[in-house]
């Protein structure tokens, strides 16, 4: 069975092929993410998932696992992901990562953050056009020319305030004949050599469950009265330094070499990065390849 559309990020990722998981009435009152776990659970383990985080509990875990034996799982849920990381993606998808473009040109836009976006939008038009009439592929090229006087305030608002870039394709025009082109806005791409060992993976952890939402998590999945406490995580590529995500999306055998800096009450730790045919599990015996997309 091919891996399932699991939409780890609230925006439908077109790089996953589609399958049918059955998410079932039992899991009504969770969230789509949050059933998507419960459903790998429930293959690596052979345990049965449970709703819990429904009928008006306050302060407990999304779901509850129960083992063939008895034994009892809490199991809290949350996205692991760069601040605004989100919010970028779900804006960009309203428009399906594509904005008109305004001149003969073709454009791709790399958006740094969700808070340029209202200025973005209304600046993209000038730049692009200024950039053309000029000749210049790159924004920068311009602002360079124009460093000596007085920079246009479009161009300078993008290279000195924003976190933003744009890149025009000459080559390929807007107009082709009967093809319409649009400009592809995207996300800004990071770059680097892969941590294939993923020996930075504790520092990258410790660093992201600093954060005070991801506090309240760990200390509410460490409160719970059961006999193991888990805490799994969708991981976006945001909030993670490139050479650990790109490690994680590895599908090979490799796996940390260190435990993850968990408060002591909490057993298990699920790591599910988008777009990764694996889920690493952490268990009091070490670390786990598990692979619950391939059957």
């Amino acid at each position: 069975m091919p891996r399932p559309d699991v939409t780890w990020t609230g925006v439908t990722n077109p790089c996953s092929p589609c399958c049918a998981w059955d998410v079932s009435d039992r899991f009504q009152g969770l969230s789509e993410q949050e059933r998507a776990a419960c459903l790998i659970a429930e293959r690596v383990l052979g345990v049965v998932a449970e709703p819990w985080d429904v009928d008006g509990r306050q302060g407990v875990v999304d779901a509850m696992l129960t083992y063939p034996t008895g034994r009892r799982a809490a199991f809290e849920v949350t996205a692991l992901s760069g601040d605004g990381a989100l919010q970028t993606l779900s804006l960009l998808s309203r428009d399906q990562f594509q904005w008109p473009l305004p001149g003969q040109w073709t454009w791709t836009v790399e958006v740094g953050s969700a808070a340029d976006l209202p200025q973005l939008r209304g600046r993209y038009v000038r730049i692009a056009l200024l950039c053309e009439a000029a000749g210049l592929s790159r924004p920068e090229q311009l602002w360079q020319r124009q460093i000596s006087v007085d920079p246009d305030p479009d161009i300078a608002w993008l290279l000195e305030h924003s976190t933003s870039d744009m890149v025009g394709h000459p080559d390929l025009p807007a107009i082709d004949g009967n093809r319409v082109r649009s400009a592809t806005v995207l996300p800004a791409s990071r770059g680097g050599a892969v941590d294939e060992s993923l020996s930075g993976l504790r520092q990258a952890l410790e660093d992201a469950f600093a954060e005070p939402h991801m506090v309240r998590h760990l200390d509410k999945t460490a409160r719970a009265d059961t006999d193991e406490r888990h805490l799994f995580l969708p991981v976006h590529w945001s909030v993670l330094p490139f050479p650990v995500f790109y490690g994680l999306l590895d599908d090979g055998q490799a796996l940390p070499p260190e435990p993850p800096p968990l408060p002591p009450a909490i057993t298990h730790l699920w790591l599910a990065p988008e777009l990764a045919r694996r889920v690493l599990l952490w268990t009091p015996h070490g670390w786990q390849n598990h692979y619950p997309y391939d059957n």
